[in-house]
């Protein structure tokens, strides 16, 4: 609810202008000019007179008080007035006085004229206050300092600072206006501009890729009232600097509605008003109001004939620019063209490009990643061919299982990159994989040894790449404790009598039989997760020690292990297991999309 002022009684009203009349007879009074004169003028006549009598001083006393009291009637009468012509002859603003519960109490010129047009007596008619408050209590209220920002009009569509002069003792206030809009508006724009960065930053970070860079800017310039925006590149740019030498270029106009239109062809050669900035190295932007001649406009900036179609209506303005290898032409701003939509339209341009090129940098070192994690993982298929599939479909089921869970967007993308690095340390024992028989006792605790293996191996790659790489810390932890248990019957052991997790630099077996598995909080969450989904897919997977599962079977062995009795929660903890049961179908599909691999059975084992 808005604010309300405070409206003193009729009786406090009366006390204020007792007070501004006492105000100003006593200035007149303290004019000593009048007093002396009638002093010595008394006293002198008395003198030559020979008379002693004070009473004889009355008669030129009394026309000096009648003198003050005329003087401070007329000035009481016209002190409105007065402060109105204070300010100077000529104001577009308004300019007014209102008194101490904000009525407009005299106003003159176009003010006057306005006022009377639009039936306005009161501050809170002519201004909108802040949220919550209105424009009296903003500038009346008990808050001494003067608020310093703008105040929005409904009547003139414009924007205003507020500048008083008065005395909170007195019931008057002169109120002048300064108009800020083009200021507002200039600010407004700067303030899209660095949303706009900030997203750009965070895409960076995040390496979203949603929408195209071209859609990003488009929509941006598009935001500040064009009608559309073109955005062109040469198809050879090292063949020529502009069309008009052998170089053609491709564009996309983006309009209004949201929609895009192309690709639109600059045939090399073509004078097209979007290469301008490019040939003559600056912004370049004009208005055909400005011209004494349209066809003279049109003569100078031929717009191609597909653009002119997708605008649908004639050229009025437009602004020209390019950064790197993209030339920008905007068409028809709402309003006429400014320097500062120009600034406008260069920073966003020079910011969009250069945060674009990191993007682009970013990408490109993200594929390198995804290639050295594919190219390590295609070395350990030749160690296993039965897994091969197997430790990509547990970066698919991976993913998803954290997308339930409510995990960051990134972090999920992450988790399904370096997934399928869990099972890396197999590489280190390939003469456990490829037994056609069960394990000794001793031959399973060297097969357990491969989650040590596994992050050695993932540590190493750190270390190698001389930075530190969260996506390559998350692998190393998954590596090291995707077959550890929530209720800490898992392996390897880690966790010294104390607490202390030890780092698993030795691959002596006897150094991890003295030590506990973790438990509990202990594991990553990226770890139990992706022991959910190993642990599903080698289920679901033929081996050489066991049949391939139907997804239900899987389900309930998942949910109660027929061998140790655990339930799920024990194994993954509540939250990652629910997380699957909410998702099961999801992994059912994804297993049979990516099943590549020759069942041992003719059919599932139900």
């Amino acid at each position: 609810m808005r604010g309300t002022m405070k409206h003193s009684t009729k009786r406090g009203s009366a006390e204020e202008q007792v007070r501004s009349t006492g105000s100003v007879l006593l200035q007149e009074i303290r004019r000593p000019g009048g007093f002396f004169l009638a002093l010595v003028v008394g006293g002198t006549l008395s003198y030559t007179r020979r008379f002693e009598s004070v009473a004889n001083y009355i008669p030129f006393i009394v026309p000096y008080l009648v003198s003050v009291l005329t003087r401070s009637v007329v000035r009481l009468k016209g002190r409105r007035r007065e402060m109105l012509l204070d300010l100077p002859a000529y104001r577009r603003d308004p300019a007014f006085i209102m008194d101490c519960e904000g009525r407009i109490v005299a106003s003159a010129g176009e003010t006057e004229a306005l006022f009377a047009r639009e039936g306005i007596d009161h501050l809170d008619q002519l201004l909108q206050g802040p949220e919550e408050c209105s424009a009296g209590s903003a500038l009346l209220g008990d808050n001494r300092d003067k608020p310093d920002y703008p105040f929005y009009s409904p009547v003139t569509n414009r924007w205003y600072s507020v500048q008083l002069r008065g005395d909170r003792r007195e019931s008057d206030w002169l109120v002048w206006l300064d108009d800020v809009t083009e200021r507002v508006h200039l600010e407004e724009r700067k303030d899209a501009l660095r949303e706009f960065t900030h997203r750009l930053q965070h895409e960076l970070l995040e390496r979203e890729t949603g929408h195209s860079d071209d859609t990003r800017l488009a929509q941006l310039l598009l935001s500040e009232g064009y009608q559309a925006v073109m955005l062109a590149r040469l198809d050879a740019p090292g063949d020529g600097p502009v069309p008009g030498g052998n170089a053609s270029a491709h564009g996309t106009v983006y309009t209004a509605d949201g929609a895009s239109h192309g690709p639109v062809t600059i045939a090399a050669g073509a004078e097209a008003p979007i290469m301008r900035s490019r040939r003559e190295g600056r912004a370049i932007w004009d208005d055909a109001r400005s011209w004494a001649s349209r066809s003279e406009f049109e003569r100078t900036y031929p717009v191609l004939p597909d653009v002119a179609a997708i605008l649908g209506s004639p050229v009025l303005n437009f602004a020209n620019y390019h950064s790197g290898d993209v030339s920008i032409i905007a068409f028809n701003k709402a309003g006429r063209l400014n320097s500062g939509d120009i600034a406008i339209l260069e920073s966003a341009a020079d910011t969009a490009v250069t945060a674009f090129s990191l993007l682009d940098l970013a990408r490109r070192a993200d594929r390198r990643f995804i290639q050295s994690i594919h190219g390590v993982c295609a070395a350990a298929e030749y160690s296993d061919e039965l897994t091969g599939g197997h430790i990509w479909r547990v970066n698919d089921y991976s993913r998803h299982i954290a997308e339930t869970l409510g995990l960051d967007p990134l972090q999920c993308e992450e988790l399904g990159t370096v997934a399928a690095l869990h099972d890396i340390g197999k590489v280190a024992i390939p003469h456990l994989i490829k037994l056609e028989r069960s394990l000794t006792g001793d031959e399973r605790e060297e097969m357990q040894m491969h989650t040590i293996y596994g992050t050695q191996i993932v540590d190493r790659m750190r270390i190698t790449s001389g930075e530190s790489d969260p996506r390559l810390q998350m692998a190393s932890e998954i590596a090291l404790h995707h077959h550890q248990h929530w209720n800490g019957t898992g392996y390897p052991g880690l966790i010294a009598d104390d607490g202390t997790m030890i780092a698993p630099r030795s691959r002596d077996i006897a150094t991890y039989r003295r030590l506990r598995p973790a438990r509990e909080q202990e594991i990553p969450l990226p770890a139990l997760i992706v022991s959910l989904a190993d642990k599903y897919d080698a289920l679901r997977s033929c081996r050489q020690y066991k049949p391939a599962f139907s997804h239900k079977k899987v389900r309930d062995l998942l949910a109660r292990d027929d061998r140790s009795g655990l339930v799920g929660a024990e194994v993954f903890g509540s939250e990652v297991f629910q997380a699957f049961m909410d998702t099961h179908r999801e992994l059912e599909r994804i297993f049979q999309e990516g099943q590549t691999e020759v069942l041992c059975d003719s059919e599932m084992k139900p």
